[in-house]
């Protein structure tokens, strides 16, 4: 592929218009074992301390697709009864090509019991991200937009996240907003695109079939201003809280394939595969995501019924 028309494929795919509205923020396929990173109310909600550790190449067969690597890590504090605390942390870096982006920052969360069953926590996270943009790696013959005239450039920026997440032992009811603050990025095009908001809704449960079988539905909403939202859903069978499986997808762009094994009692590791059906199929713009949970107990004790969040 061409070198303009290759970084052409990739700018019609990241931004919507004049402004980047469309993926600013890294998106996971397995979101809902790992939506610490989309809501910082998730801080404290397992009975361990939890390490997730992740890699994601989208859009395989578009040469400097976006890759994007992750770490997170987050736990309770237990204060009474009903109540408790929840820490974490967490960092990600997100690559494509001349444009990368790196963020960090701590989350905390507070949990109380609103009914018998259910629990409520409202978290939030602060920290910095910093956007690079190496104008120099860009060869695009006859493109005479300003944004690409000029050396490396960095800035790092604030960003807050808010959060709310309803559960209980088998299901869960979250609502998030990421980029609250929606900072401006300064030197990109004629016109200064915002880093817009960014709206996650999502449930799920988890549904006991028999003593051996649970069957956990999800649905994840995303919506960032100024575009279309998106509607993620998975289907996942759990075999004996060790291996899970199931399908996927997202409405309009393309179908996943999940599967999640136990190997040690502490260790899990999950891979999704994202099968793209929509036109850009024809450039091979296929996802592979692995993630490798960690956990940490003093004296976990096995629910009759997992979490619908996380095993």
């Amino acid at each position: 592929m061409p070198t303009s028309r290759k970084y052409l494929v990739i700018l019609l795919l990241m931004l919507s218009g004049s402004a980047v509205v469309a993926q600013q923020l890294p998106h996971y396929t397995n979101f809902i074992y790992n939506y610490f990173a989309y809501n910082p109310a998730v801080a404290g909600t397992t009975k361990c301390l939890e390490l997730k550790l992740g890699y994601r190449e989208q859009w395989k067969g578009v040469p400097e697709s976006p890759r994007t690597a992750f770490a997170n890590l987050h736990g309770k504090i237990k204060s009474g009864k009903w109540n408790f605390h929840g820490l974490g942390g967490l960092v990600d870096s997100d690559d494509t090509g001349p444009f990368s982006y790196t963020s960090i920052h701590v989350a905390y969360a507070y949990h109380a019991r609103v009914a018998r069953r259910y629990m409520l926590a409202s978290g939030i996270s602060a920290g910095f991200q910093q956007f690079r943009v190496d104008y120099g790696g860009m060869i695009m013959e006859n493109y005479l937009d300003p944004a690409i005239a000029g050396p490396i450039s960095k800035f790092v920026l604030p960003k807050i996240n808010i959060g709310l997440w309803l559960y209980r032992g088998d299901r869960f009811y979250g609502i998030a907003i990421r980029n609250l603050n929606e900072n401006e990025v300064p030197g990109l095009g004629v016109q200064t695109p915002d880093l817009r908001r960014h709206f996650h809704f999502t449930a799920g449960r988890s549904i006991r079939m028999n003593e051996d079988w649970f069957f956990t539905p999800a649905l994840n909403v995303n919506f960032v201003s100024a575009s279309d939202p998106d509607f993620d859903f998975t289907a996942q069978l759990e075999y004996k809280q060790r291996v899970t499986f199931g399908l996927g997808g997202r409405f309009g762009v393309g179908l996943t394939g999940l599967m999640k094994l136990n190997l040690l009692k502490y260790i899990t590791v999950a891979y999704a595969y994202d099968l793209t059906l929509n036109p850009l199929r024809a450039d091979g713009l296929n996802t592979h995501e692995v993630i490798i949970g960690i956990r940490a107990c003093s004296g976990e004790e096995r629910s009759k019924v997992p979490c619908a969040a996380y095993d």
